[in-house]
């Protein structure tokens, strides 16, 4: 088959633009340069600079196709305009939106697979920018209700789309998504040491890695934390490391009512290089977010060894692989108990370091891809059959 796959949301940028999506389709499209089988591919990214970081491989074509980061209504009218007529043109088979929106106008003959990362804009609609809102009501569903196949990157995330968009069971399919081999690779004491040093943290520091807004629930994180300093007298510093996202004006006037400017660190976009040192590095990983489709960093903290205070909510149990702590994400009270816990733990913190290579090979590409193939295949016979009814 030729198979054609959308990444324009694929980002190098030093922003949360390269944030989960983005680290998606970047992990699809390079385990697919390994393990492509008998298909073809033509990928559309966005801009020359892009497919020089991308593997090259022969059954694959790069395809560039640039617009401006800083203005999405570029790429909404290049995927719902142009894309169609480059996918009749080049007559492929079966097309892959890998974040959450297909073009409307597809070729009859091509059949579409959609990923859909999380349905936050129906659970959590007022943790949204209404422009946010409007995109996801009007492109997102519409997509689902159109799609060929649907591939959810968790079991909730499915439940949740069959009971807030209807769509059958049938035509949706759990893939989890990956996590990079670099997060179960151990680090040298020294390296890390040295880590701590430059970015003036000492051994024991909580962290959060992830996009600043609010569906990651930092507010209650911050007041956990400041019960944990009043409760305990703990020294141990809290890392919120990410990218600004949207309406995180919050955090950083909690952080000033709160009295914690000196204990609550704020490092920034973290760079694929240093993520699995901020990782390792860390006595207790803390992702108390209200709703994910997944949760990836519950499970590249798990690979790397270290300890995971997370939400019992949506996905994250499911990433959490029965080894995460999970707790109310309301509950500052619970989350303050469980951080406390994963500090003080010794057994809980040897077992993490014991289990890790197992959560890496749970979440590996090699997986996801081989899984990813044959949902592709699985699209092109359920929309052949259809087309067989219709002339019918």
């Amino acid at each position: 088959m030729h198979i054609g796959i959308n990444a324009q949301l694929l980002s190098y940028s030093q922003n949360y633009r390269n944030g989960g999506v983005s680290r998606y389709i970047r992990y699809l499209l390079t385990q697919l340069a390994r393990q492509p089988q008998e298909h073809a591919y033509t990928v559309f990214v966005n801009g020359q600079e892009v497919i020089d970081h991308l593997e090259p491989h022969p059954q694959i074509t790069y395809v560039s196709a640039p617009w401006s980061e800083d203005r999405p209504t570029s790429r909404i009218a290049w995927e719902q305009l142009t894309l169609p007529t480059l996918i009749r043109q080049k007559q492929i088979d079966v097309f892959h939106s890998p974040v959450n929106v297909r073009p409307e106008l597809l070729p009859r003959h091509c059949a579409s697979v959609v990923t859909l990362h999380d349905l936050a804009f129906l659970r959590f609609s007022h943790v949204l920018t209404r422009a946010k809102r409007l995109y996801h009501s009007t492109f997102t569903v519409r997509s689902l209700k159109h799609a060929t196949l649907i591939i959810t990157v968790s079991d909730s995330t499915k439940r949740d789309l069959h009971e807030l968009v209807n769509i059958p069971y049938e035509r949706i399919q759990t893939i989890y998504p990956c996590i990079d081999e670099r997060f179960s690779n151990v680090l040298k004491e020294e390296k890390i040491h040295s880590f701590r040093e430059k970015n003036g943290v000492k051994d024991g520091f909580i962290l959060y890695l992830g996009t600043l807004e609010p569906r990651k629930n930092i507010a209650t994180l911050l007041d956990a934390y400041a019960q944990l300093k009043q409760k305990y007298q703990i020294q141990e510093k809290l890392v919120l490391a990410g990218g600004k996202g949207w309406l995180y004006d919050e955090i950083f006037t909690r952080v000033h009512q709160l009295g914690l400017e000196e204990a609550v660190l704020f490092p920034g976009f973290v760079a694929d290089s240093e993520q699995a040192l901020w990782y390792q590095s860390a006595a207790v990983f803390a992702y108390p977010s209200l709703y994910e489709g997944f949760g990836i960093p519950v499970a590249e903290a798990l690979a790397s060894g270290t300890p995971v205070v997370t939400s019992n909510v949506s996905s994250l149990p499911e990433a959490g692989a029965g080894l995460a702590l999970c707790i109310d994400p309301q509950d500052s009270n619970a989350l303050s108990a469980a951080l406390y816990q994963a500090l003080i733990d010794q057994q809980l913190r040897d077992r993490c370091k014991q289990l890790a290579p197992g959560i890496a090979q749970q979440f590996s590409a090699h997986a996801m891809v081989e899984q990813t193939i044959a949902a592709y295949e699985q699209a092109a016979k359920i929309h052949h059959q259809q087309r067989i009814t219709y002339v019918q």
